[in-house]
């Protein structure tokens, strides 16, 4: 069962929330820039995320079906669409870039999910993971979204991928302080970040992997046979509406 869509937007209105995305950012733009000319999708919960890329071509929030979308952006044509984990309504090679954050640890389907990303890839594109990590302290502290589902070891991710027929080029990690909604911590936690990033490089709370396609791989099929080309279909959802509260 997916997170609730609820649970994401209250994570990352809250100042917990607001620390980890200003984290993680910064290693996304370290790899991707401002997205210039970029058509990007982001799988998962990558709303916070694709705001980032403010030169992009096209940015498009594709969310599970289980989990629940929200419209994004707030202001203009509607850009986000429920999909099925591992059908996606997109064309063959048409994006150059996949964000995958909150959208590994519980998909059902693993392997058939980073084959569908393989298929709306480019030849030329890339993906970059970010995923809880197994030997950090925010995948087993139970009060963030990256603590559900299933975490990941750096060999675990490799192989995924490898399966996939992505070839890995870049690793990464971030959220180096814990997972708690102390002031006193949250006012520290920068420090944390840059002494972890240092010190500990391999017990950050999420993994973060770039992988390209792998074209010299052999490719069977993505799609089952007969299954049916459609067109992109975004959702037009209801705006969001406060969660009550027993």
């Amino acid at each position: 069962m997916r997170t609730d869509i609820l649970d994401f937007h209250e994570f990352y209105q809250a100042p917990l929330g607001r620390m980890a995305h200003e984290f993680i950012s910064t290693r996304l733009t370290e790899l991707w820039g401002v997205g210039a000319g970029l058509s990007i999708a982001g799988f998962g919960y990558a709303n916070p995320y694709l705001k980032l890329f403010t030169n992009a071509h096209a940015r498009f929030a594709l969310a599970p079906g289980g989990q629940g979308v929200i419209r994004w952006p707030r202001e203009g044509a509607n850009a986000a669409s429920l999909v099925g984990e591992h059908e996606w309504p997109l064309p063959d090679a048409c994006l150059d870039r996949v964000l995958i954050i909150h959208g590994l640890e519980e998909a059902p389907q693993p392997q058939r999910l980073m084959r569908e990303v393989w298929r709306v890839l480019k030849d030329d594109g890339r993906v970059i993971i970010v995923v809880s990590h197994r030997r950090g302290l925010w995948s087993v502290i139970d009060t963030t979204p990256f603590a559900a589902g299933r975490p990941y070891l750096k060999r675990r991710l490799e192989g995924l991928l490898r399966d996939a027929v992505f070839r890995p080029t870049v690793w990464n990690s971030a959220l180096f302080f814990p997972p708690l909604r102390s002031g006193v911590l949250l006012r520290a936690a920068r420090a944390w970040e840059r002494a972890g990033s240092r010190l500990w490089p391999g017990l950050g709370g999420v993994l973060m992997l770039e992988a390209e396609k792998d074209m010299l791989a052999p490719v069977g099929l993505v799609r089952q046979e007969g299954a049916r080309a459609v067109r992109p279909a975004l959702a037009a959802p209801q705006p969001l509406q406060p969660r009550s509260r027993s």
